[in-house]
Order: C-alpha cells, then structure tokens, then sequence
C-alpha cells in the first residue's frame, strides 16, 4: 500500500472516530450542560420570586403591625360604646390642668350620624379668659395624646357677677384678667350600636347614669 494511500485511510479512521466521539460523548454533554443551565435559571427565576414574595409579606407584616397600633389609637378615640363616666374624669382633669371650676356638666341624648354617635355634653363653668382659652385648646387636643375625640361645638362667655366670683377660685386671678362665666357644647364621638338589639336601652342608661356622676362631681367642685 502506497504512502498516499496510507493517510488517506488514516485521514478517513480520524474523521470517523472524531463523529463517534461528537456523536455518542461530546452531544450527549452539550445537551446535559444546556438543560442544566435551563434548570438552574428555572430554580434562580422559582428563586427570585420566592424572594419578592418574602419581602412583600415582611411589608405586609410590618404593615399590619402599623395598622393594629392605629387600631388601638382609634379605638381610644373613638370608642365602641359611649363610655361617658370616664370622660367626664377626662374632662374634670383638662380643666384641673388649665384651672377653670366647673359649675355642671349634663351629658345629651347620643344620636347616630354616618355609623357614629356623637354624644353632647353641656358645660357651665367659670375662670379668666386665658384659662378658658386654655381649657378649650386642651379639649381639642386631647385625641393627639392619644385620648377621645372631642370638638368644641359652641361656647358662650360673660363676665362672672360679683356673687359668682366671690368665694370662688377665680377671685384670685381677676387682677389681669377678669373672671367670666359661661357654657360650652362639646362633641364626644362613639362606634355607632344602634343596629343591634337595646343598644338604645344601653346608651340611655349610659347617658343617664354620668348625669348623676357629674352632679356629684360638681357637688365636690362647689365644696
């Protein structure tokens, strides 16, 4: 056999074992090396949103936990039932502070508007016009604390008579700004519970009791 013919031959049996080895090993491979990078950007992509769904129920959670602590503030301001007993110590504590004397303090018929009761309360009481001033800006700032949701409706001031101011704690502080007597609407808000059953019943006696509550606190403000 001829040279020539020699490499030829070998030529032939190089390029046969080169298609073997491509067809039977180096393909087998490719194919393996691609479907596991088809899996891996399956898993990294399964991965991914995995990740944004944890992050959205981190948010979901720190949300919820934002929402419950306005909650418990809502509920201070707003309460479910009118709770009126508690307020007036509220309100007899605002007045302390701001040094005002209370002459009465008669809670209203509760009546229901937009799934609130709103709940008014009428005050006589007597201080100089700083103090009243003063007692009315802490009774619309008590829901910052967070305490109950008041707003002033109305009020009405003239100056206090000589009967009135005598023996009273005013007299002492006539000497810049004189004593004054007069009334105040406020507004207290509740859940609104008038669709279930006697919840009127519950809200009359609720009215009714703190009437006596407040004479007895008047009572003691006067002595």
């Amino acid at each position: 056999m001829s040279r020539k013919m020699r490499l030829l031959l070998g030529a032939v049996v190089l390029v046969a074992i080169i298609a073997v080895a491509w067809m039977f090993v180096i393909s087998p491979v490719r194919s393996n090396i691609a479907s596991t990078d088809s899996a891996i950007s399956e898993q990294q992509n399964k991965l991914s949103q995995a990740q944004e769904k944890l992050a959205a129920a981190q948010t979901t959670r720190a949300e919820g936990k934002k929402n419950q602590a306005r909650l418990l503030e809502l509920a201070k301001m707003v309460p479910a039932d009118i709770q009126v007993p508690s307020l007036l110590v509220q309100i007899q504590d605002l007045a302390d502070q701001s040094g005002i004397d209370f002459i009465s303090v008669t809670p209203g018929q509760g009546t229901d508007s937009q799934g609130f009761k709103i709940i008014p309360l009428q005050l006589q009481f007597s201080g100089t016009y700083f103090d009243l001033s003063d007692f009315a800006y802490r009774v619309e700032q008590l829901v910052a604390g967070p305490g109950r949701l008041l707003a002033v409706k109305s009020m009405s001031l003239k100056m206090a008579t000589a009967e009135s101011s005598s023996g009273g704690s005013t007299s002492s502080k006539t000497g810049s700004s004189p004593a004054l007597t007069g009334t105040m609407t406020l507004y207290a808000f509740s859940m609104d519970q008038s669709t279930a059953a006697g919840s009127a019943t519950t809200a009359s006696g609720a009215t009714t009791s703190p009437s006596s509550t407040a004479s007895s606190t008047n009572k003691t403000t006067s002595n």
